[in-house]
């Protein structure tokens, strides 16, 4: 039977469509693979499908074409590994990611193939069904009428609680107006559970009217735990449903859950209130209670839950203050890496952010025992805290049990792991002394030992120490004066030992033979910044910046020249170099954002640029053609090029429109930055279409960003966001 379901596959020009990896001519090749007797083989065929006609959700031209081959061995009940097939029709009929031809040519397949695909429902594999009622429900809307009364019907007859719970799902997201009733007969205490939270999911997911009784339902089902475990509908069907409700409701089911359920439930009322302190501002003070009492649970793991929201929530912090001050009076207590030790981790992150003075006493015994991450002490820098004697020798303590360099010899994940948290904690210590720069001066010794081998902030340490540090001369001249090290690194030491000595000779003396061995842009950019003379690098700088080329890397310094020739007013707008290196790279289509950057600066004379710019603001066919896609491009990448392009052009023609779109599309995903700000000041009263969305995010309810600022601390980073926000439209009068 497999084989007669591959019948025609050879028939289709495969060469001539295309997938992620290209041609999309080794299609008929991996699904035989993939349904053959070889289970490695067969391994990697399903792997290679999954990233090729499906590549992380998106579609081509050649999926479309595979859609009837996969459904009908998917149908085959004698085909091997049938239920990796179903899934992958599930998420392509999930995905909307594709150009709108593939897209409707993928949904016009997909509806051939709906009485095919019915029988799933009765195969006596429940795997096979629970997945089968993910992709019937994702099938085009217009085959609701022929779905609908099949799931109705199985549903009279199934006896898996997922699989009920996704006939339910399938059943609203197809029909939701005629499948309203269903899922509310579900809630009823008889019900399995899965069946009813599956009710519920489908009930908020379509946005139907909110039963009475469905507030206690998800009370009830939630109390003892996950009733949907391993439901390919959701990841997390319980937050999926509670962000839907008002707040009345989420408050009422997220304390009782805290308070009347186990670790499990507790863990979960925890974790979503912090998700709707995120997203929600006025939701900070609100639950700031709930979280702070997460702290004193009985249950460690909700403990550190409850710890990593009350980090990031001011408002909890201060309530929980006490409780984390007696987590950290004794940090050595704790096993090495256990819950009970992240937890004492979190709680001085906290108690430093608040400025609480407890932590101060036990992190310095902390310090001397690796007891303190290197979030808490990048914390101490971030806020400020000065150098004193207690902590300065505790980081001394640290940095003399460290290993000045990682021994190869510990390989594997373990060793792999071990080595990252070395280096992690030796930057943040390394970076301590740094910014307390000459009151830092007794842990020059400490600092030494890693100067041969530093990858982190030892030797840019000892030149903020300066003159104090000259115990580090020798160190740092022996580096600096090793024709073995690269250059980079050579000028680094050079650069320290300069502010150690006070004798810019050998620096300048270093900086000419990097410019003679052909390091002439690291070389520019180490004079310019410590404002050496420049009189013998200019010209190499021009050569470099004149000099076609197709390799990527000498584009890039051709770019780096010529801004650094603008940098030390060696040249004009009209400069030949400069304007060359602009445009070759521009042509070389990979370079659009360094070429934007350097255009915007040229002004008019760089205004043979823009057609090659405006190119550039939808650098593919799918962009062009798909315009909605925009956003998700914007989120992974062309932002880099969409937003400084769009400002080079605001400088060199007057648009507003393409920038203004710019602003509008970054904006949701990357917050407040300086790139706003200069943006704002270059619109300037043009700025008004974007102002109600800027004062809006300024002063609404809403987070800025949901995409922006590191999980654990984005209620933070909204906050600081906001200040930024309110300071640049205060600035410009808006």
């Amino acid at each position: 039977m497999t084989a007669d379901a591959l019948d025609g596959i050879d028939d289709v020009d495969w060469a001539s469509l295309g997938h992620a990896y290209g041609s999309a001519e080794d299609v008929p090749g991996v699904l035989r693979d993939a349904v053959g007797a070889d289970e490695e083989l067969a391994r990697d065929a399903i792997e290679h499908l999954y990233g090729s006609v499906y590549h992380q959700g998106t579609l081509y031209s050649a999926t479309p074409w595979a859609v009837p081959f996969v459904a009908r061995l998917a149908a085959d009940p004698g085909t091997p590994r049938r239920a990796h097939l179903v899934n992958l029709l599930g998420a392509i009929a999930k995905s909307e990611d594709a150009r709108p031809e593939v897209l409707a040519d993928v949904r016009t397949a997909l509806a051939r193939e709906t009485s095919r695909l019915l029988p799933l429902l009765d195969d006596p594999d429940d795997d096979v069904r629970h997945l089968a009622t993910h992709l019937l429900g994702h099938l085009p809307r217009s085959t609701a009428a022929e779905v609908v009364p099949a799931l109705r019907a199985r549903q009279e007859r199934e006896t898996s609680p997922l699989v009920l719970a996704g006939l339910l799902a399938a059943a609203v997201r197809l029909s939701p107006a005629d499948s309203a009733e269903w899922p509310a007969g579900e809630l009823a205490p008889n019900r399995p559970a899965a069946a009813s939270a599956g009710a519920l999911w489908a009930i908020a997911d379509a946005g139907l009217p909110w039963p009475d009784a469905a507030t206690d339902a998800v009370i009830r089902l939630w109390l003892d735990g996950e009733p949907l475990k391993g439901w390919i509908w959701s990841h997390d069907p319980f937050s999926h449903i509670v962000a839907r409700l008002d707040r009345a409701s989420f408050t009422r089911i997220c304390r009782a859950l805290f308070e009347r359920g186990g670790a499990d439930a507790a863990r979960t009322a925890i974790r979503t209130a912090y998700q709707r302190c995120v997203r929600s501002r006025s939701a900070r003070e609100e639950f700031a209670p709930l979280l702070a009492a997460g702290i004193d649970h009985p249950d460690v793991q909700v403990r550190v839950a409850a710890a990593t929201a009350v980090r990031d929530v001011t408002a909890a912090a201060a309530l929980a203050a006490d409780s984390l001050a007696a987590l950290v009076a004794d940090p050595r207590a704790a096993d090495d890496g256990s819950p009970e030790a992240r937890l004492v981790e979190l709680a001085f992150e906290t108690l430093i952010g608040l400025g609480d003075p407890r932590w101060h006493a036990p992190l310095a015994t902390a310090l001397t025992a690796g007891r303190v991450t290197s979030d808490g002490l990048h914390l101490l820098i971030d806020i400020g805290v000065p150098c004193d004697p207690a902590l300065l020798a505790a980081v001394r303590d640290r940095l003399a049990a460290l290993p000045a360099q990682w021994s190869s010899e510990r390989g594997g994940y373990d060793g792999l792991q071990s080595r990252m948290q070395w280096h992690n904690e030796v930057n943040a210590l390394t970076r301590l002394p740094h910014h307390w720069g000459p009151d830092a001066a007794d842990a020059v010794p400490e600092l030494v030992r890693f100067v041969p081998h530093d990858e982190w902030w030892a030797v840019r340490a000892i030149g903020a120490i300066g003159p104090a540090a000259s115990a580090a001369v020798p160190a740092l001249a022996q580096v600096q004066d090793d024709p073995t090290a690269k250059w980079e690194r050579r000028l680094d030491y050079a650069q320290a030992l300069s502010a150690v000595t006070g004798d810019v000779s050998r620096l300048s003396g270093l900086v000419a033979e990097a410019v003679a061995a052909g390091e002439t842009v690291a070389a520019a950019r180490v004079a310019l910044n410590r404002g050496l003379p420049l009189d013998g690098i200019i010209p190499a700088l021009r050569d470099i910046a004149g000099t076609p080329t197709s390799d990527e890397h000498a584009i890039m310094d051709r770019i780096e020249a010529a801004k650094l020739l603008l940098d030390a007013d060696a040249a004009g707008p009209q400069d030949a170099a400069v304007l060359s290196a602009a445009a070759d790279a521009l042509d070389a289509g990979k370079f659009a954002a360094e070429v934007a950057d350097l255009t915007g600066r040229l002004g008019p004379a760089a205004a043979d640029l823009v057609p090659g710019l405006r190119a550039a603001l939808l650098p593919d066919d799918r962009l062009a053609s798909h315009p909605a896609a925009l956003p998700l491009r914007m989120l992974t990448g062309n932002h880099r090029t969409f937003h400084p392009v769009a400002l080079a052009l605001r400088r060199l023609t007057g648009d507003t429109e393409p920038l203004v779109e710019a602003v509008r599309l970054k904006f949701p995903y990357w917050g407040v930055g300086p790139w706003l700000v200069e943006s704002l000041r270059e619109l300037g009263a043009d700025a008004a279409p974007l102002l109600p969305m800027l004062r809006e995010l300024a002063h609404g309810d809403d987070a800025i960003s949901l995409f922006s600022g590191v999980e654990g601390q984005q209620v933070r980073r909204d906050e600081e966001q906001r200040g930024q926000l309110l300071a640049v439209l205060a600035e410009l009068g808006h």
